[in-house]
């Protein structure tokens, strides 16, 4: 297996670690031989686990907000069509990761700053689609401010999903002006 797929099976393993045990469940030994690897496997991508960490928050923003806007931007339409398509795979989204990187965030400073980061770029995007369609700048801003609020607050919610109805409704208002 190629250094590059190593590397991934680590970052993957260890993002779905903290989904599930939170950052405490960052222990190299039991992910190791989860992964059918030695401890020297982690050495050989990883400095130390502070490194790993680091890579961890890299992957995590990477993959759960560049890559969904690449996504949207890939799928394309107008900007309604890219609302549309942000707020159904935001939505339908497992949230345990970003609710245990958000609790992570709360006793480490460089994983709030990397939280903060990527607040920042979620809400810059939300806020561009929405400029897009219609709104002017700053209630663009606060429209997108307190969606993303909502949005937080709905993952802290027991077991709720949206439903294609309620998705279009929540279309409608950002798209009704």
């Amino acid at each position: 297996m190629d250094d590059r797929l190593n590397r991934q099976r680590w970052l993957d393993a260890g993002l779905e670690r903290i989904a599930a045990e939170g950052a405490g469940g960052l222990r190299i030994m039991s992910i190791a031989q989860r992964l059918g690897v030695t401890k020297g496997s982690f050495y050989w991508h990883f400095r130390d686990l502070a490194g790993y960490e680091a890579a961890l928050l890299q992957e995590w923003e990477a993959s759960r907000t560049r890559q969904i806007i690449e996504h949207v931007e890939t799928t394309g339409g107008d900007a309604t069509a890219r609302l549309r398509t942000l707020i159904t795979l935001t939505v339908s989204s497992d949230a345990r990761l970003a609710e245990a990187v958000r609790s992570w965030a709360s006793t480490d400073a460089s994983v709030g700053d990397a939280v903060a980061r990527v607040d920042k770029i979620r809400l810059a995007y939300l806020a561009t689609l929405l400029r897009e369609i219609g709104w002017p700048k700053v209630e663009a801003s606060t429209l997108a401010r307190w969606a993303y609020c909502a949005l937080l607050g709905h993952f802290r919610m027991p077991a709720t999903r949206l439903s294609t109805a309620e998705i279009a409704l929540l279309l409608n208002r950002f798209t009704t002006r």
